[in-house]
Parts: structure tokens; C-alpha cells; sequence
């Protein structure tokens, strides 16, 4: 989203542009970091930091890119100073990672719509099973206890389920002719 042809406050327009890509700009910065808690942090500092810079923002230009940028370096900046972990990417992974990141955002609404129409085509017990884990942040032992099913037999259900969302997702993209 370019802010250009918006004649609102400052305040205002982050928060149209924020709020349009923030889902996008979570995902990038998760695809940075493996801990999810990490990236969390990262995106809440991230987010005061972007408001910070939108002075600097070019309005003729897009705004997830910039705000991708952004967030690339307060990544770089956080895994420097997370020495906690063991497994550290040097900085020319990291740029990898985020230039392929970056290269597929832009199918990232896609794939989502995708994804929601597959999930439609599942089973009701499977949806279940997906929305309890995805959506409930329900672990599959308290789904497998609360359902009086063995949890090996979830841990199967669940590896069967995601293999043919990605397969469903797989289909309608390569019908679409835009498999990536």
C-alpha cells in the first residue's frame, strides 16, 4: 500500500498502512527468527520502531517493503545481541533469508485464501482437529485428552491433514499457473 493520494494525519495513515501489512511484516520477521516468542518481541519493537521512522517514509512508495527493511535490521540487531542461542545465522544467511522472504510476500494473500478454501473442503473432525491446534492454541494433548483419542493417533491425523493442505494449496496455485 502506498500512502500516496491519502490527505490524512501522519498518525492516521501509519496506522491504515500498519494495519493493512502488519500480518505480512509478523510473517517476515518469523521467517527470520525460528522462536515465535523471539519474533513476537522483535515485532512489538519493530512496530514503535516504524512509527518512529514514518517521517522517513517515501509515500510514493510502498509501504511493506520499507517496512520490511526496517524490520530486517532490528532482526540483525536482535539475533547480535541473543547470544542465548546456540544456532546463530551469520549475516549473509540472514540477508538470504530475507530476499527470499521478501520474493514471496507477495503470494502471501494468495496462498491465505487458499488455504481458507481447502480448509472448507476438509472433513468436519479434521477442521476441528486444525482449529483446535491453529486457532485455539490448544496443544494436541489437551485436544487429544479433552476428545478421549490417543495422542499418537492425533500426531498421525494431524501429519495426513497438513500434507493434503499443502497439496489443496499446491493444486490451486499450479491451476492458477503461479506455483512457487
Amino acid at each position: 500500500m502506498t500512502a500516496q493520494g491519502f490527505q490524512s494525519d501522519p498518525y492516521e495513515l501509519f496506522l491504515r498502512c500498519f494495519a493493512q501489512d502488519r500480518d505480512r511484516i509478523f510473517a517476515y520477521i518469523h521467517s527470520l527468527l525460528p522462536h515465535r516468542a523471539d519474533a513476537e518481541d522483535v515485532f512489538q519493537r519493530c512496530s514503535v520502531l516504524l512509527w518512529r521512522k514514518f517521517g522517513q517514509f517515501d509515500a510514493h512508495r510502498e509501504f511493506l517493503p520499507w517496512a520490511c527493511g526496517v524490520a530486517f535490521y532490528e532482526v540483525r540487531n536482535f539475533v547480535r545481541v541473543a547470544a542465548r542461542d546456540r544456532l546463530q545465522f551469520d549475516d549473509e544467511v540472514m540477508q538470504q533469508l530475507a530476499d527470499r522472504r521478501m520474493e514471496t510476500l507477495g503470494q502471501y494473500d494468495q496462498r491465505l485464501g487458499h488455504l481458507r478454501g481447502c480448509l472448507t473442503e476438509l472433513k468436519p473432525v479434521d477442521r476441528e482437529l486444525v482449529r483446535a491446534v491453529y486457532e485455539q492454541d490448544r496443544s494436541q494433548t489437551e485436544f487429544a485428552e479433552s476428545t478421549g483419542r490417543a495422542l499418537q493417533t492425533l500426531y498421525n491425523r494431524l501429519s495426513l491433514v497438513r500434507r493434503s493442505l499443502l497439496e489443496c494449496v499446491q493444486r490451486k496455485l499450479a491451476a492458477e499457473g503461479r506455483l512457487a
